[in-house]
């Protein structure tokens, strides 16, 4: 694994070298409070100097052109030299805003091949810079290790600088937080699965994630070259490469870039777990907010880093909060009336918002302590929004597939309603279109056609390659029915909203 050599090498340009790892690593006492072993070496170690640099590389960063609060990062770890102006451009999202929990993903580079899995500190209870100590969330830790592909491998951070160096930044926009250091190791694209959702049980609004990662590592010291000349522009190019699935928050696409061109992105790992929770969290978009080469800032190009940095916002739809508030107590009208044997409720459709009287097409799902109860809806906008929402919520409660269990009124009162409001379907022409966690999908081969929602997909973490198979399933079909030449694929997107589900565990079922 690439990130097993870069010590071996020149790590992140500002490396305290592999001597000075050595001797880190042959501290016995694992201190409660982990000390600041990168100060005065990858970063100033005066309290006053470090909180002036790290307040004048912000200052100078651009600023949000919006006030949209981020719900994640990824940003370099190099020595503050090189990579903390291309920080600055990220964490300069985050001033104006305050979160109570920090989950920094970042990796060990003399250790992240050795051990599979996250590492989470066992009895760690804090991390000390000279701004400070940061706390641990020790419940969350201690939580996560009592989590499959989770554990403690003590002394794989002495030394590292990939998530130490991220903290004087978050001490200086967060300011009061708490901090969950996870070093991520091997990992199968199942793994980021159950880590991400064994993650997310802890992920909400007052929690920012942050992903520590260069990218490309160029030259011979590097042991990648895959070009000779035009450096500047190739890295451009390679560059634009890799953040393109990033943009879109494209777990498969990500992995694919790596498989395709070996790019030697040290912190892969943490990109990869952090695009894994986002997709099955959120549907989200990002910006990249800055980017740079040390190629370029020392005018050598025999040997370059590249530094990045995104930002991640929740994706707006074009439903407002008082729409979706309308829509969902008709929904659970209908559905009490359908329970009791009523007539559906009537509407008076003068006061409803225009959109909700504009064609639209829905889908409806009925939970029961996240046991899915029923979910129908339409394809094709053949009505207004607001009765479709009524007919599909009718219909949910009369779902074919629950006919020997139906939902019965005495139930009513534990259902969670969601409403997915779908975009028109697009045809695809090329399966690496396919976004998990944006889009849903269906397929159609002779008779037979599948549908499912894009937080299906979402929600179990599947690949891409699992989301068209489990598509041909719902639609009674071999798993590989989608390669026929004659299956017809569509994706759609949507936007989906439902009711407070205080009591749902993990979904379960297809819809």
């Amino acid at each position: 694994m690439y990130a097993t050599k870069c010590l071996r090498r020149l790590p992140c340009l500002g490396a305290i070298g592999l001597s000075a790892a050595t001797a880190v690593f042959a501290e016995t006492a694992e201190p409660k409070v982990r000390p600041a072993y990168c100060a005065g070496q990858w970063y100033p170690d005066s309290e006053a100097e470090l909180a002036r640099q790290v307040d004048d590389l912000l200052a100078r960063a651009s600023p949000p052109t919006s006030g949209v609060r981020p719900l994640a990062l990824i940003v370099p770890h190099a020595g503050y030299r090189f990579s903390a102006p291309v920080a600055a451009e990220g964490y300069r999202r985050l001033q104006g805003h305050r979160y109570r929990r920090a989950i920094v993903l970042a990796f060990s580079h003399s250790s992240a091949g050795l051990y599979n899995g996250v590492d989470v500190p066992e009895d760690l209870t804090a991390y000390r810079t000279p701004l400070g100590e940061v706390p641990i969330d020790r419940e969350v830790c201690d939580s996560l290790l009592k989590s499959p592909g989770f554990a403690a491998h003590p002394g794989i951070d002495r030394g590292e600088h990939s998530l130490e160096l991220q903290l004087p930044f978050l001490q200086r926009t967060v300011r009061e937080f708490r901090l969950v250091p996870l070093l991520i190791g091997r990992m199968s694209t199942s793994d980021y699965a159950a880590a991400a959702d064994a993650i997310l049980r802890w992920v909400d609004e007052d929690t920012l994630l942050v992903a520590s990662s260069d990218f490309t590592h160029f030259g011979p010291q590097y042991g990648y070259t895959p070009f000779e000349n035009d450096a500047p522009n190739k890295l451009r190019e390679l560059a634009d490469q890799a953040g393109a699935p990033i943009l879109n928050c494209d777990f498969d696409g990500f992995l694919d870039h790596l498989a395709k061109t070996q790019d030697t992105i040290c912190g892969r790992g943490p990109i990869a777990l952090l695009l894994r929770v986002l997709s099955m969290y959120a549907s989200s978009v990002a910006v990249r907010s800055g980017s740079d080469t040390s190629g370029r800032m020392m005018n050598d190009w025999t040997n370059s880093v590249t530094y990045q940095s995104f930002v991640f916002t929740a994706r707006t739809g074009t439903l407002n909060r008082e729409d979706r508030d309308r829509l969902l107590p008709l929904a659970r009208l209908a559905v009490m009336a359908q329970l009791d044997g009523k007539e559906r409720p009537r509407v008076e459709t003068d006061k409803l918002p225009e959109k909700l009287r504009a064609d639209g097409a829905c889908f409806v799902t009925l939970e029961n302590h996240g046991r899915l109860r029923g979910c129908i809806g339409n394809m094709v906008a053949d009505g207004p929004l607001y009765q479709s929402v009524i007919r599909n919520a009718v219909s949910a409660c009369q779902d074919y597939r629950f006919r020997e269990d139906p939902v019965t009124a005495a139930e009513f009162d534990q259902l969670d309603i969601e409403i997915s409001y779908l975009t028109p379907m697009k045809r695809v022409q090329k399966t690496e279109e396919i976004i998990v966690g944006r889009h849903g999908l269906m397929i159609s081969l002779g008779p037979r056609r599948g549908v499912l929602l894009p937080q299906v997909a979402a929600r179990r973490g599947w690949t891409r390659a699992e989301f068209l198979s489990q598509t041909c399933r719902k639609a009674g079909l071999p798993p590989e029915a989608w390669k026929h030449p004659e299956a017809e694929i569509y994706s759609f997107e949507a936007e989906v909203f439902g009711e407070p589900k205080p009591t749902a565990l993990p979904a379960s079922g297809g819809k």
